[in-house]
């Protein structure tokens, strides 16, 4: 709990010291907070975002590379391995390995000769082969080296056993299908040169419960493979290269040949072989891989990431620095603008202080003509009129208490007039006089009413009860020249309604509708609820000589309405009281039709209950 208030009291703090800045100080500080550092991040993160977007496009475009390498690549090796299964399938070749195992030698010499010029056939129709062989099983091979031009020097010369070559012993392990070996550094007519296999084992057809006849073992120049890898590079600057690696680490071909037929160190990694090779020494290097599953061999790009990158980071520099420029041209404006607003504010302060010591003849001199202008000129203009306002108010307080004076003078206690009502009714009922007697009663009921708190609010069962007593008055003065029905729904008489509300729309049907009318005038007063019962309904209807349809419009428009135009129909000062106490909520109506009659509707919201002070009425 006293951490949550520690926090509190701290933000309170803040907040406080904010406020007691001034207000240069809090324009720049809310500038940096709200401007300069999140223009600084947004700019961070969307340099960063660019990047990384930028480099994923890249690596999908070295990945899409490394797979049309792969695609070449295979198809390079589909070419020695239809070689190799022709090999594989030649009959005569078969034949003539069977004649190699006879014990004539004249029969052996003539099948050597006649297979090695058949692999010397397969051989030129391919680059890159440097040497096929086929060793029979007891050990012997036949072999045309093409680097020598030679069936006696060549590649296996220095192996006793043929059958002990990685080649050969590939190919039993896939006795079904093609064995690929890896790339081989081996020396050759006293040069190192980098060589992979493509080895399998043949059968003879026509009799193939003799199981293995041999094995026919392909050599090719790893250059191949480095043409094709080297063919999706760039002929100038060195910013990317194309490699090929086996399942177990080999390399197969890398740019220059220097590193192919190597293993790949166990526990590194292939980016740390890229830098150790320093083929891109001293760049940022980033590595992409791509497996071909038929090969069994994975194809690796590894690309100078600064150079790839170079044209974002040119337009990153540039951001930054036109980011800067503007920081700096923002800065300087806001602080020019702030120096503007405190001279002024300092000017207007000044001249507060002054109208404080009660001063009121100093002026403030602002030259600029924006809001800080304007309130120099408005306090110039204030000070004149307040000392003004102080000689009139002199003048008019001792007029005003004159008036009080004379107003207390002249006032008459209500009380004095009902009980001076009162004995002039029992006079009435002494003689007699009931009907004056009625009279005089319902005038000190209608004062009293009127009289008593007229501005608070009465149930509508009072307002219709008194309003029938007024409505007696008026027919006795106007010798019962028209009828008068209130209506009332039930449910409705215990709601709210504010005196008087209704006094002025009734006396204005008696007073100018029934003028001049002898009989036959009918005032009809309806008090009902809506239909969606959130409103009380009220309608004042007579048959009277209506309302010109000038003045009608003039009561339709509510602006209108609630100004006193002077007129002689008095009903602005009740539309401006409907306005007073309810607000937009009220709403009214006026239809009149010249010689015929007015209706009028007036709609306020259900009251339930009274405000203070709400009389009791002793209608």
């Amino acid at each position: 709990m006293r951490a949550g208030q520690g926090s509190r009291t701290q933000n309170k703090g803040f907040l406080q010291w904010f406020a007691d800045q001034k207000v240069g100080k809090k324009i720049m500080y809310t500038f940096i907070v709200t401007s300069v550092i999140p223009l600084l991040l947004s700019q961070v993160l969307m340099l960063y975002v660019i990047s990384n977007n930028m480099k994923e496009k890249v690596d999908d475009l070295m990945v899409n590379q490394l797979v049309q390498i792969s695609e070449r690549t295979g198809l390079t090796v589909d070419v020695y391995t239809n070689l190799v299964y022709q090999i594989y399938s030649d009959d005569e070749i078969i034949e003539y390995m069977a004649d190699c195992q006879n014990a004539s030698s004249e029969i052996r010499a003539r099948a050597y000769r006649e297979i090695c010029g058949k692999l010397q056939q397969y051989g030129l129709t391919a680059g890159g082969i440097e040497c096929i062989s086929i060793i029979l099983e007891d050990g012997q091979d036949i072999t045309y080296d093409f680097g020598m031009a030679s069936a006696v020097d060549n590649l296996w010369e220095g192996y006793a056993d043929k059958k002990s070559i990685v080649p050969y012993k590939l190919a039993q392990k896939e006795s079904a299908n093609l064995a690929v070996s890896p790339t081989q550094r081996v020396q050759r007519g006293g040069e190192e040169e980098r060589i992979f296999h493509i080895s399998k084992q043949m059968y003879d057809f026509s009799d193939i419960q003799k199981g293995t006849v041999g094995t026919v073992v392909m050599s090719i120049n790893e250059s191949v493979l480095n043409a094709v890898c080297s063919g999706a590079q760039d002929g100038g600057e060195l910013y990317t290269i194309n490699f090929i690696m086996d399942k177990d680490g080999n390399i197969l071909t890398y740019p220059g040949s220097f590193y192919s037929g190597i293993a790949l160190s166990e526990g590194r990694t292939v980016k740390e072989f890229v830098e150790k090779t320093g083929v891109l020494d001293g760049k940022k290097i980033a590595v992409n891989q791509y497996e071909n599953e038929d090969l069994g061999w994975y194809f690796y790009n590894a690309y100078d990431e600064d150079y790839i990158l170079r044209d974002v980071r040119h337009i990153q520099y540039l951001t930054i620095a036109i980011g800067i420029l503007l920081l700096m041209v923002s800065v300087f404006l806001i602080r020019y603008t702030v120096l503007l607003i405190e001279n002024s504010t300092r000017s207007i302060v000044a001249g507060i202080m002054e109208v404080q010591k009660g001063n009121l003849d100093v002026q403030v001199h602002v030259e600029s003509r924006d809001e800080m202008g304007q309130i120099a000129g408005n306090f110039n203009t204030m000070t004149g009129k307040v000392q003004d306002l102080i000689e009139e108010v002199q003048e008019v307080t001792v007029k005003q208490k004159e008036a009080e004076i004379r107003a207390l003078e002249a006032q008459i206690n209500p009380h004095f007039l009902y009980n001076t009502l009162d004995s002039i009714n029992w006079m009435a009922i002494e003689k007699e006089e009931y009907e004056i007697s009625r009279m005089v009663r319902n005038l000190g009921v209608i004062l009293r009413y009127s009289v008593d708190k007229s501005n608070k609010m009465a149930t509508v069962a009072e307002m219709a009860d008194w309003l029938e007593k007024y409505v007696s008055l008026q027919r006795m003065r106007f010798n019962d020249a028209f009828t008068c029905e209130i209506h009332v729904q039930p449910g409705t008489e215990k709601l709210y309604i504010h005196k008087l509300l209704l006094q002025p729309f009734v006396e204005n049907a008696i007073l100018h509708g029934f003028k001049e009318i002898e009989y036959g005038g009918i005032l009809r007063v309806d008090v009902m609820l809506s239909e969606s019962r959130d409103e009380l309904d009220i309608i004042i209807e007579d048959n009277g000589k209506g309302i010109p349809r000038r003045i009608a419009e003039t009561f339709n428009d509510p602006e209108r309405a609630c100004r006193d135009d002077k007129s002689s129909i008095g009903l602005h000062n009740a539309f401006s009281r409907m306005r007073m106490y309810y607000g937009d909520s009220a709403s009214w109506n006026v239809s009149s039709i010249p010689e015929v009659g007015t209706v009028i509707t007036l709609k306020i919201p259900v009251s339930e209950k009274g405000g203070a002070g709400d009389a009791d009425c002793d209608c």
